[in-house]
């Protein structure tokens, strides 16, 4: 019962978080708007999510924040969309750290661990380059997202019922505003939605009995590729995080449990069922911008998904040169990847 109240609890402050993001932006929407809508250049917006993701290791979080300004009007859908692809490869990073901190007595069984992780982020790396361009000279994410939006947004009845988040968070709300900085309530909320994130999966897993059964069941599912993606689909969606369930294949991979290449279709599978928070934000805005973004971030892992599913061996093969022949991977090589994948979008933002 205490799991399932400290569970419910958490879901809540999610809403909450959202909910207060939602309000106190639109306090300050006529001061940030245009400083927003000048300074986010499509590279600038990509480089603000990978970096702020990296940071924060929430894609959901950086996304959520990403829905609700758009979905305020404070930046348009396509902004939104290049932040998003930014978090897309961001998100990354928190494999690569578990990998780091992971012990492993030998150097070949550290490699196996930081492989994991190095998958994840070639990955996502190829499905920047590819989405990028697409969105940057057709806007075919943001139009196509747009469009199932203004399609989906009646049929989706739980949008009529707002009414629902308002009740169960006014009374908190109203007098916070009456009696707090708006730019500060900004910054509590952005900080609620990161802590939530971070622990509402640990508390799913402790509700489903502990990591070591998490671990076993998704071992258990490995038998076909197809079978792992749609593991990683569920298991993350339920979740919220694609940085828990990845993570958990870090030590799985490093005990010799499982090995890169089952791993890989549920790597894939697990950047799709990142998507549910993101879309629970959208819902819970009840904005046809805000749905937009979300199911854009539902088409990039549709497209990886379409591209790379069929062609694991492609990621598994090119992640084995880079590791064993391109960089011949060591704990210290790592964290050099490490800082200068944060290095990178901090460059760009301040250069640009």
């Amino acid at each position: 019962m205490k799991k399932w109240l400290k569970l419910i609890g958490f879901i809540y402050v999610f809403i909450f978080s959202i909910e207060l993001i939602k309000q106190s932006s639109l306090f300050l929407a006529p001061n940030i708007k245009d400083f927003l809508m000048q300074s986010l250049t499509p590279i600038k917006a990509l480089s603000v999510g990978w970096f702020v993701t990296s940071i924060v290791q929430s894609s959901g979080a950086v996304g959520t924040v990403a829905v609700t300004f758009a979905g305020n009007n404070l930046i348009n859908l396509q902004t939104a969309i290049f932040i998003l692809i930014g978090a897309l490869f961001g998100t990354t990073i928190t494999a690569i750290i578990i990998s780091i901190i992971t012990i492993a007595k030998k150097r070949r069984d550290f490699r196996h661990g930081f492989e994991i992780g190095l998958c994840y982020s070639i990955y996502s790396a190829c499905l920047v380059a590819i989405i990028f361009p697409l969105e940057y000279f057709l806007k075919l994410f943001s139009r196509t997202s747009f469009f199932l939006a203004s399609f989906l947004e009646d049929k989706l009845l739980i949008l009529k019922i707002p009414d629902f988040i308002g009740i169960i968070t006014s009374p908190i709300l109203e007098p916070l505003f009456t009696r707090n900085h708006k730019l500060i309530l900004l910054i509590i909320a952005f900080a609620l939605l990161i802590v939530t994130l971070k622990y509402i999966g640990k508390s799913v897993i402790d509700v489903l009995g502990g990591e070591e059964k998490a671990r076993n069941f998704i071992n258990r599912h490995f038998e076909s590729k197809y079978k792992a993606y749609f593991t990683g689909v569920i298991l993350t969606g339920v979740l919220f995080s694609s940085s828990i369930t990845i993570g958990l294949l870090v030590p799985l991979a490093v005990s010799r449990i499982i090995n890169l290449k089952k791993a890989v279709p549920f790597i894939l599978g697990a950047n799709l069922g990142t998507f549910t928070d993101i879309f629970l934000a959208s819902v819970i805005l009840g904005k046809t911008p805000a749905l937009a973004v979300a199911l854009s971030y539902f088409l990039f892992a549709v497209v990886g998904t379409l591209i790379f599913l069929p062609n694991t061996e492609l990621l598994f093969r090119a992640t084995k040169f880079i590791s064993k022949r391109l960089i011949h991977i060591s704990r210290k090589k790592a964290l050099y990847f490490l800082m200068i994948f944060i290095i990178i979008p901090l460059l760009i933002i301040l250069i640009s």
